[in-house]
């Protein structure tokens, strides 16, 4: 499969059980829809949640009636699978012994460091809306293009551009805030 080849092409190829074209579909998703297990979950249980995702949209590939819709299909099953999961973790947090707690706290190296943003990114990220930080970090950091989060959204690309478009307005200014070089709203004249 060649790496031009259109969305619907390739859910019609795996559809019949070509595993490469299935492949090129998880390669070109799979950064947006950890990101958006990741919204839901801890960002640890993102890639959990994320494996489980994809593994259930292969097995369910042959009830795609519209193999242009597939990545607003892919992406309700990753907020599925991700609001399932939140929802056994919930339950296991019920039994947790307080002892787990007081563990984590004095044993570091039990929590993983960042892999993607340093810290500063990620606050000014957490500092504006999801919709616009989610386009950014998947535009920027995975470098999706546009197309594709706008399909994988099930928002029209004129969305995905504002959100970009407004989405840095509001990092920069976050950024600003957060280091304390922000002027705010207000013109400085001369």
């Amino acid at each position: 499969m060649e790496a031009g080849t259109l969305d619907e092409i390739l859910v019609v190829a795996a559809i019949l059980g070509d595993l490469a074209a299935f492949d090129e579909l998880v390669l070109r998703y799979r950064p947006a829809v950890v990101r958006t297990a990741a919204a839901i979950v801890a960002r640890d249980d993102a890639e959990d949640v994320a494996q489980e995702a994809l593994l259930l949209a292969f097995k369910a590939l042959p009830s795609v009636e519209e193999p242009q819709k597939f990545p607003a299909w892919l992406r309700a099953i990753t907020r599925r699978s991700a609001i399932r999961y939140s929802q056994r973790v919930r339950l296991q947090q019920r039994a947790r012994v307080p002892l787990d707690d007081a563990i984590l706290e004095q044993v570091p190296a039990l929590s993983r460091p960042l892999k993607e943003e340093d810290l500063e990114l990620r606050s000014a990220l957490e500092g504006i809306p999801r919709d616009y930080a989610l386009a950014l970090r998947l535009h920027f950091l995975d470098e999706m293009p546009l197309k594709r989060i706008a399909g994988f959204l099930g928002v029209p690309l004129a969305t995905v551009k504002w959100r970009i478009y407004r989405g840095k307005i509001l990092l920069r200014n976050q950024i600003g805030v957060l280091t304390g070089r922000s002027i705010g709203w207000k013109e400085i004249r001369k």
